[in-house]
């Protein structure tokens, strides 16, 4: 008797789907709401000299502009490809194993993101309490090598631990593509545009 073919059939995988449509609503609530709101400069700003530079909305709408246009297209492509219809028995469930990859996820962003906000401040204060400086940091957060220190630290220690975490150990081409990326980072952002602070100083 022969064996029955396994079905190749294709149909939108509403994990995909819905993934996409939560991150898209998030991008225009963002934009439409939460910025207008929250956000008191425009997405451009003249300068006393009449140059043109990026106002404070630039980036945060450019950024929620990106993720809206990426997560409606993967919306587009699950509705339009699909994937391959799973075998039985074997439809997609929320396991153990899907939480633990979910936490540890948001764990790693989140201590880096940690780091990245209060190491800065936190140097600062170990300094002003050895005297070696009298300034707080919020007077530094546009001078070097403060506003760097937590910015550099947090981001290389979240992304590293994030790449090594996917591929099962730390290699050099990871580490120098991820310095790479926050050396270019902070030319474009901090040396090239003057008027942007790297994160989290503008929180200060």
């Amino acid at each position: 008797m022969d064996t029955p073919k396994a079905t190749t059939s294709k149909a939108p995988d509403p994990w995909d789907i819905g993934f996409g449509v939560l991150v898209l609503a998030g991008s225009l609530l963002a934009i439409f709401v939460w910025f207008p709101a929250d956000i008191k400069g425009g997405f451009f700003n003249t300068t006393p000299l009449g140059r043109i530079e990026p106002g404070d909305a630039f980036f945060p709408i450019l950024l929620a502009a990106t993720l809206g246009f990426l997560s409606a297209l993967q919306v587009a492509i699950s509705l339009i490809k699909g994937s391959p219809s799973p075998s039985p028995g074997s439809l997609g469930k929320l396991t153990p194993h899907n939480i633990r990859f979910l936490i540890i996820f948001l764990s790693i962003c989140a201590t880096g993101l940690l780091i990245m906000f209060v190491l800065g401040p936190t140097v600062v204060w170990v300094m002003r309490e050895l005297g070696l400086t009298d300034a707080e940091y919020r007077y530094l957060t546009d001078t070097a090598p403060y506003k760097y220190i937590g910015y550099v630290v947090g981001g290389f220690l979240m992304t590293v631990t994030l790449i090594a975490w996917t591929e099962g150990r730390v290699r050099p081409a990871g580490i120098i593509a991820v310095l790479s990326v926050l050396v270019v980072a902070i030319v474009v952002f901090d040396v090239l545009l003057t008027n942007v602070l790297l994160p989290p100083n503008a929180e200060f």
